[in-house]
């Protein structure tokens, strides 16, 4: 079994049947992949992230589980759901490739995570993502109140020394 590596795709032309045989429901099921759009010019790289982003949309499939799918574009994040950086040099490390063996605890654990990503694949991921969000809201709006808990009770402490 092989360690989740980045795949990296070039895409040189935006042409509706190169993307189609370059997007696969199952393109980021075994190791994150990287498409590379910096060989577009701006414009259409824009169009092709739109279409990237529809392709998973209109299938149900998520473009962040179980391996996310970076976009390398010159466009700024906010234009899309999808992790984009500048640069590959952006691209977070822990995919990266590394120089030595797998031992056998790691061998293990690549092939229980090979059994996970079975089970996040069969899944709902516009659920599982409205889940996720709702989650995170619900803990920053606690982490903001026990910000303002403990701005008080530095306040109290304060008022306390005074007397």
């Amino acid at each position: 079994m092989a360690l989740p590596i980045y795949q990296s795709l070039i895409i040189k032309d935006l042409h509706i049947e190169d993307l189609a045989g370059i997007l696969d429901l199952q393109m980021n099921t075994k190791h994150p992949v990287v498409l590379n759009l910096g060989q577009l010019e701006f414009d259409q790289q824009r169009e092709a992230i739109g279409l990237i982003e529809n392709f998973f949309t209109t299938n149900n499939v998520s473009f962040l589980f179980p391996y996310p799918i970076y976009l390398i574009t010159d466009h700024e994040s906010s234009i899309t759901k999808m992790p984009t950086v500048k640069t590959t040099s952006q691209l977070p490390r822990f995919f990266m490739q590394k120089d030595s063996r797998i031992n056998i605890k790691e061998t293990h654990l690549l092939k229980k995570n090979s059994l996970l990503h079975q089970e996040i694949r069969n899944t709902d991921t516009i659920q599982i993502k409205e889940f996720i969000d709702d989650y995170g809201s619900i803990h920053n709006s606690i982490h903001k109140k026990e910000k303002e808990r403990l701005f008080y009770s530095s306040i109290l402490k304060k008022l306390m020394k005074a007397k």
